[in-house]
């Protein structure tokens, strides 16, 4: 059933509307007993009002097409055709026809204009409706402007980039297999790399106090995390299925999930990770299928699993037998404080596979190789890879070498070194911004790693209010709402994440005070409104 719209023709739309989705029903689909869609969603499609969707339902009801029934929405009632209602009396459908003859956008008599776009808006899946926020769309938007600081994207300085060893590597590479490294690779990935991917892994463990032997056979190298968090949900996730998830969570995880039918479970992030205890609670009465968390500088607050609910998430895992996707982005990006083994490296060292953990270098690196890895128990590994091969068939090899060259060489280790260094440096330079600029109008955290500030503006000053506020001096953050699963409840709509990896140290001051300004504007407008509160409204009898 599709409906396309004159939006500049003589004829009402909720008319346009009602005749053609009359002409469908006539022509027999949707058949007797269907369902047309909801009214919000039908209008959200087509670009209009709710009211308009609900006019032209009324119309299809006037004529004995649909009725309303509880529970189950607009039903098709319509019969045998012989039963086809005439509404004007006259025997035939109202056919318009405007601009003397010209066909007008939409279906007319038995032709369709030649002119008439395809209505790609109704032919999209309901899968991309989780895909669309509103909010962090025009924070995105906003950072496309030239004069616009950015503090709301996630990645780390270009500045710091190691250019002339990238060169070198690929200059190399390409001499010395260029022509192998330019045809495919084993889906699972570039082996040497795999192996390099494990040394790195039981390194950083054995570091952490929980030695393990990684098989290299356990990993997948992939297009990014994000593709990872994609195959595994495809992989794990029917529709239907319950996900644990954090809140405040990652945005792109949550809509992957979504987008593979899961219901989401919200477990609370305070300043220890998340509230283990809470979900402790929640376990023996619902049943997940898998619990996803970020315990180490968690995105988007910063907090770090304590080392006491690590093993106990670990506990419950291997009690109610639930799988745990660990998502580590930004692990090597420790600037204070003790580094805690990963809840992977926890598992293996206890004999468990109940962990599956996922990881990338776009926060180590740079983001446009697009290489991370997952590292699962055989199983998984076996199905993922089959599930890849739908995707992409395997990785970028030439990416995957040159990622091999920085991990083998030592390379990562002395990027590490550098950036490591200085973004802590960058981290306090926004931390006194804020403090200078804005003062007690916004609080904010001081992690020990990781790439974000988390942030709360003061009570009455709200991110949605303060983004386009913020546009207008050429600064923009990442809105708190777009990182909670149910913002409808008015979670994170006093928080903000700001980057401070990205922008320079001189960036980091001009894009706080920015940012300052328009804060004291909305505090000077709370402030106006609290001296002249507006009048208490009296119902006219």
């Amino acid at each position: 059933m599709h409906v396309i719209l004159d939006r500049d023709g003589p004829v009402p739309i909720y008319l346009q509307i009602a005749h053609q989705i009359r002409q469908s029903i006539l022509d027999g689909e949707p058949a007797t007993g269907a369902r047309l869609p909801p009214e919000r969603r039908l209008a959200k499609l087509l670009g209009v009002n709710r009211t308009t969707v609900v006019n032209a339902y009324r119309e299809l009801a006037a004529d004995g097409l649909v009725a309303g029934q509880v529970g189950r929405g607009t039903i098709v009632t319509y019969g045998a055709p012989e039963a086809e209602p005439t509404p004007t009396g006259s025997g035939e459908w109202p056919r318009y026809d405007t601009n003397g003859g010209r066909l007008s956008g939409y279906l007319v008599e038995a032709g369709r204009s030649r002119a008439t776009p395809i209505p790609w808006a109704q032919l999209f899946t309901a899968t991309t409706d989780v895909m669309d926020d509103p909010l962090l769309r025009d924070a995105m938007t906003v950072s496309a402007r030239p004069d616009v600081i950015r503090l709301a994207t996630g990645i780390p300085s270009p500045e710091l980039y190691p250019i002339e060893d990238i060169r070198a590597i690929f200059d190399e590479a390409l001499g010395n297999a260029g022509q192998t490294l330019l045809q495919h690779t084993p889906t699972e990935g570039y082996p040497p790399l795999r192996d390099e991917l494990a040394r790195w892994m039981d390194r950083a463990a054995a570091a952490a106090g929980a030695p393990s032997s990684l098989d290299p056979n356990h990993i997948v190298v992939v297009a990014g995390s994000q593709q990872g968090l994609y195959l595994l949900a495809r992989t794990l996730i029917d529709p239907g299925d319950l996900v644990v998830v954090e809140s405040p969570t990652y945005l792109g995880a949550a809509q992957v999930f979504r987008a593979a039918g899961a219901r989401l479970l919200t477990i609370p992030v305070d300043q220890d990770g998340m509230q283990v205890d809470l979900l402790q609670e929640v376990l023996p009465r619902r049943r997940p299928k898998l619990i996803y968390t970020l315990p180490t500088f968690q995105n988007p607050s910063g907090a770090v699993l304590s080392m006491g609910r690590r093993l106990r998430l670990l506990d419950l895992a291997a009690r109610y037998q639930i799988p745990i996707v660990e998502d580590d982005p930004y692990g090597a990006l420790r600037y204070d404080g003790r580094t805690l083994p990963t809840l992977s490296a926890i598992d293996q060292a206890e004999g468990r596979a109940n962990v599956i953990y996922l990881s990338t270098v776009s926060k180590m690196l740079f983001p446009g190789f697009r290489i991370g890895w997952v590292s699962a128990p055989k199983p998984v590994v076996e199905r993922l890879t089959l599930m890849k091969q739908l995707v992409d068939l395997d990785t970028n090899a030439l990416a995957q070498r040159a990622v091999w060259a920085f991990f083998s060489r030592g390379l990562l280790d002395q990027h590490l070194a550098r950036v490591n260094r200085v973004y802590p440096q960058r981290r306090d330079r926004m931390l006194a911004a804020l403090e200078e600029y804005c003062g007690d109008l916004v609080t904010a955290n001081r992690p020990e790693g990781g790439i974000y500030l988390w942030c709360r503006l003061a009570e009455g000053i709200r991110v949605r209010d303060l983004l386009p506020e913020a546009a207008r001096e050429g600064v923009v953050f990442a809105p708190g709402e777009s990182f909670h699963v149910d913002a409808a409840s008015g979670r994170g709509r006093y928080d903000m994440r700001l980057n401070f990896t990205l922008p320079s140290e001189e960036e980091i001051d001009e894009g706080v005070r920015r940012l300052s300004n328009a804060i004291h504007r909305l505090a000077d407008r709370r402030e106006a409104n609290s001296r002249y509160p507006q009048p208490a409204l009296t119902p006219i009898v």
